[in-house]
């Protein structure tokens, strides 16, 4: 018979030290493989955002100088004609924080060159513009440079931003000094033509190569409402 007040050993449940390791090992490697796209889906929702808001800027101060100057062709007496009165036309309509002048130089923009998609860095600064380049920071931040102009606004496409028959045209800085300060990123291309202001790759769709400038992203990022690249 068996004694009264025998001992039964009791068995605990839990893990081992290798076990909880091999654990914090495999959520490692899940968190390295995971948040770093994470990461870079959000900034590119943010870069589509800070376009879509600029675009929306720009295009009404485009559609309110138009009702009220007119035509842009400077060669019919438009208002196109040089950066600095395109400028102070759109100063009226934009709230500007630090209007920088008519320069080629680093000066205004703290970040100094900008970067092609590819990665490379652009060749020539902000004033990569033929002529002298108008520069403006907004009070949210972005940067504006007005830039070549047509007179009659009649171009064939222009470097490869997809943009025909130009009259004047904008680069715009979204997010400012801010980076990565890199074309089909956060910074884009406009023209303002007869009609209207329109992105860059309105008129010839398809470049925004990533392995060459981007300079024709803008119009496939709003068209797609994403950064599908």
């Amino acid at each position: 018979m068996e004694k009264f007040g025998r001992k039964f050993k009791i068995y605990k449940n839990g893990f081992t030290l290798a076990e909880v390791l091999i654990t914090l090992v495999i959520v490692g490697v899940v968190a390295a493989l995971t948040i770093p796209t994470a990461i870079n889906n959000y900034r590119k929702q943010e870069y589509v955002s800070g376009l879509k808001k600029a675009y929306g800027l720009l295009s009404n101060a485009t559609n309110a100088i138009m009702y009220e100057e007119g035509s842009p062709r400077c060669d019919i007496g438009g208002w196109a004609c040089n950066s600095t009165r395109i400028a102070n036309l759109y100063k009226k309509h934009l709230s500007v924080m630090k209007d920088c002048g008519a320069s080629k130089d680093y000066a205004c923009f703290e970040q100094g060159r900008p970067k092609y998609l590819s990665g490379s860095l652009v060749q020539e600064n902000w004033g990569q513009f033929g002529g002298t380049p108008y520069k403006m920071i907004l009070s949210n931040g972005m940067q504006i440079v007005l830039g070549d102009g047509v007179s009659s606004c009649t171009y064939d496409e222009w470097g490869g931003t997809g943009i025909k028959n130009f009259c004047k045209l904008i680069i715009v800085d979204i997010n400012g000094s801010k980076g990565p300060n890199t074309y089909g990123r956060d910074l884009y291309y406009f023209a303002i033509k007869e009609n209207g202001l329109f992105p860059a790759g309105s008129d010839v769709d398809g470049r925004c190569e990533t392995t060459y400038h981007g300079w024709g992203c803008a119009n496939k990022v709003l068209r797609e409402n994403a950064m599908n690249y």
